[in-house]
């Protein structure tokens, strides 16, 4: 089995890492063991879904009996994944370069903020803040020309996409490696053909500006248009009985008139004659609400618990057990590497390890 020794905290590397675990790998948190993760304590219950059926192991990796237990651990790993700012790791000597002289074949993987270098690198920051940077909350995107934040996290679970890539591609090769993902540059990925569009000199179409690409309030709620083809644009104005607006496709006084008609209709009634009528359409659903949606429902949403969205031979991994405590398997761990309960006593003692 592969193992991973997972040395992040909060979203990013948790999504990665959890990915990882869904694909059969083996995942360690290496935690702190004063403060550990936080996530816990931020929201428990996504602490929970990202990191059920991974173990816990509690260091003091700034002591040097604590990397040394560290390296061992190296020593029997294939994969680190880390969220530190940019030279921290280097500064607490579990960077790449360290690592690869005690394992030649460890695939590294750095998460960070901005990237490793460059004026902002050492800037502390947030999903909101690379998002900003990206480009994706450009005023020009939006109808009244002023920015507003995402109501998801696409940096930071871009970026741990881009991290279970990476170490899988190094993996395939069998040489090791070093990864680098910056979650300005992940965030940078979704804004590919907005910032394509810009440059060629048009403006962005998929923004909710035009009439073919946007949310229309019905009677009881909303609903999504995607008629960005020809043909899905006819026949949603078919569908309306409005074959006068086909021609009209990129007017934006058009999404008034489509407003008006979708206003006349249920969700329910709306959707149905959409369906018919081959249009890319669906329900604006509420979180609160996801239980019910038909689709989400057959494909074994139950609300409360995580899905993994990986189908794999035609099954979902599931995960085993529940989060763990903050060195909760410190003991077992250590056991594993051949400290004696002796040994292991004194490493509490001293603080440089911790079962809690």
């Amino acid at each position: 089995m592969v193992r991973v020794l997972d040395l992040t905290r909060l979203y990013p590397g948790g999504v990665a890492t959890r990915l990882l675990l869904d694909l059969g790998f083996e995942v360690i948190k290496v935690e702190d063991i004063e403060v550990g993760d936080y996530l816990r304590e931020i929201s428990p219950l996504l602490f929970e879904w990202l990191n059920a059926g991974k173990r816990s192991i509690a260091i003091n990796l700034k002591s040097d009996r604590g990397r040394e237990l560290f390296y061992e651990l190296v020593r029997r790993s294939d994969v680190v994944v880390e969220g530190f700012r940019p030279g921290v790791a280097a500064r607490l000597g579990i960077d790449y370069e360290a690592l690869r002289r005690i394992n030649n074949r460890i695939v590294y993987c750095s998460i960070n903020g901005y990237g490793s270098n460059g004026p902002y690198n050492q800037l502390p920051n947030h999903d909101i803040n690379c998002a900003g940077v990206s480009g994706l909350l450009d005023p020009g995107l939006y109808g009244d020309n002023v920015p507003k934040p995402l109501t998801v996290q696409v940096a930071d679970v871009g970026s741990a996409l881009l991290c279970v890539i990476g170490i899988l591609g190094l993996l395939i090769r069998g040489l090791g490696g070093y990864v680098e993902v910056s979650m300005m540059e992940a965030a940078m990925l979704f804004n590919t053909l907005n910032m394509a569009m810009v440059y060629e000199g048009s403006e962005p179409t998929l923004t909710g500006k035009y009439p073919f690409y946007n949310i229309y309030k019905c009677r009881d709620g909303y609903i999504s248009i995607g008629a960005i083809e020809d043909k899905f644009w006819m026949n949603l104005c078919k569908a309306l009985k409005r074959e006068d607006l086909i021609s009209r496709k990129l007017d934006k006084n058009t999404t008034n008139e489509l407003a008006a008609e979708f206003g006349k209709y249920s969700v329910k009634e709306i959707l149905k004659l959409l369906w018919n009528n081959d249009v890319p359409a669906a329900p604006i659903n509420k979180i609160d609400e996801l239980d019910k949606d038909p689709q989400l429902t057959a494909r074994g949403f139950v609300k409360g618990k995580f899905l993994t969205p990986l189908i794999i031979n035609g099954t979902r991994p599931a995960s085993n057990g529940k989060a763990p405590r903050k060195g909760e398997h410190t003991i077992e761990i250590l056991r594993e590497l051949g400290l004696g309960d002796d040994e292991i006593s004194q490493l509490i003692k001293t603080n440089i390890i911790s079962t809690q």
